[in-house]
């Protein structure tokens, strides 16, 4: 049997900005861009990176719906020429288009950047001003590490740090109307969350405003429990970056297994936790987590559209072995470009189709659940806990 789920809305749960600076594109982006951590101008000159980095299943799946959708051929150069005249006529136009075509409902974005140095990071994106270029409803999730950094840069002591701090927490929260915290503890120090001593801290503190180190475990995971404590207090939600990603990623400390002693605190539990990614490819231990603590969802973005369309499939499946679909969301990761957003839902929603059909064949749901699930999945989950609009 096959599922339809075309008629779904859907609200992205993790995204980033982008901006008119990718109104014209080329082919060297857009290849850069279906690679993890993208192709310097060095790895540029090697033939042999150029083939790999242009048949990533990524970029040809990606590549064939902008194709279809763009009604040309899908070649590189034709998808970049035809893409790049429709959004020089009206950029902003043009990615309204793209989500009116995938039914996007509205955008949860990342307002963070990459505050260290970092081997392909994020740049600073002003949150407001694509607020008031993007047609869709977005709200922010206010990621925690820049703002970390800049109270350790600004402060005169270790008390002075804290009150900064927490007032920027709770600035983005109030003033900044902020529905979620984020952390990329996983570029940093992993997700092995301890709890450090006050020394510790204050010792991390000093290293830091010394030298703006990236690995300063202990006042990495002092922040990491005190915003999830403040998160209850604020109504806000918290996420955690689990799973692969660019290079710089602490790959062998982001399998959320790792995540076990902060989460099974009942200090944590008042508070609403996403595990962005789901781990990916870490996926049923994610999922392990949404079914045994009720705080606790999974995030299917970057999975879906950067792994393969039958890669997401057996992941999402493993997902929903055990998460229960009124714990999962779906999110694209899409940057830089529209259309990696757009192309997100667009695979996010044959994905589920494909998968939850296979639950249908079992006997798991019926085809009346399974619509139900992927409705959840796709939109009412994120409209139920956070009532963004």
């Amino acid at each position: 049997m096959k599922l339809d789920f075309s008629s779904y809305p859907i609200i992205d749960h993790h995204c980033h900005p982008w901006t008119d600076g990718t109104t014209e594109i080329t082919k060297e982006l857009f290849i850069g861009l279906m690679n993890m951590g993208g192709l310097s101008s060095e790895q540029e000159k090697d033939p042999e990176n150029r083939v790999q980095a242009e048949f990533t299943p990524m970029g040809r799946q990606i590549l064939h719906l902008m194709a279809k959708f763009l009604k040309c051929q899908p070649r590189l150069a034709e998808v970049i020429e035809a893409r790049n005249k429709r959004a020089k006529a009206d950029y902003w136009l043009y990615s309204e288009e793209l989500f009116l075509d995938a039914r996007v409902e509205g955008l949860f974005v990342d307002d963070g950047y990459s505050e260290v140095s970092v081997g392909s990071g994020l740049a600073n994106v002003d949150f407001q001003e694509f607020e008031d270029k993007v047609s869709l409803p977005i709200r922010r999730v206010a990621r925690i590490e820049p703002r970390f950094q800049k109270a350790v840069d600004e402060s005169k002591d270790f008390n002075d740090f804290v009150a900064r701090f927490d007032q920027s927490i709770e600035d983005a929260a109030k003033k900044e109307e902020a529905i979620a915290f984020k952390t990329v503890i996983a570029y940093r120090s992993g997700l092995h969350i301890g709890r450090p001593t006050d020394q510790q801290v204050f010792e991390d503190y000093r290293k830091s405003k010394a030298t703006r180190a990236r690995d300063v475990k202990h006042i990495r995971d002092w922040y990491v429990r005190r915003v999830i404590a403040k998160c209850a207090e604020l109504g806000t939600t918290f996420h955690i970056h689990t799973g692969m990603g660019d290079i710089d990623v602490v790959f062998d400390k982001s399998n959320p297994m790792q995540l076990y002693g902060l989460l099974k605190d009942p200090e944590t539990w008042k508070t609403k936790i996403f595990l962005i990614h789901g781990g990916y490819p870490f996926s049923q231990e994610s999922a392990f987590y949404a079914n045994a603590l009720k705080n606790v969802y999974v995030d299917l973005s970057e999975m879906i559209p950067f792994a393969s369309v039958p890669g997401a499939i057996e992941k999402t499946t493993q997902i929903l072995d055990m998460a229960p679909p009124a714990r999962v969301v779906f999110g694209s990761d899409g940057v830089v470009i529209p259309e990696i957003h757009w192309a997100g839902a667009k695979i996010g929603r044959q994905v589920l189709e494909e998968s939850l059909s296979e639950f249908v064949r079992t006997g798991v749901y019926d085809e009346e659940e399974a619509h139900l699930a992927a409705k959840m999945i796709l939109a009412e989950n994120a409209r139920r806990v956070y009532k963004p609009w």
